[in-house]
C-alpha cells in the first residue's frame, strides 16, 4: 500500500507545479521543447551501453 501511495504522489507531483509567467504551458514541462534533444541523446547512448552489455 505504502509503494502505490508513493507512486500515486509521485504521478501527480508534476502537475502541482506552475509554469512561470510568460509562458502559456502549465506544469514543469513547459521547456520540454527545449530539453526534448538532451533526452534524446541520453536515451540513446544508454540504448547502445545496454546493447554492449548484453
Amino acid at each position: 500500500m505504502k509503494a502505490k501511495l508513493t507512486a500515486l504522489l509521485l504521478a501527480a507531483a508534476p502537475t502541482l507545479a506552475l509554469a512561470h509567467e510568460g509562458h502559456g504551458g502549465v506544469g514543469i514541462f513547459h521547456h520540454m521543447y527545449e530539453l526534448a534533444p538532451a533526452i534524446a541523446l541520453v536515451a540513446i547512448v544508454a540504448f547502445i551501453f545496454y546493447k554492449k552489455s548484453k
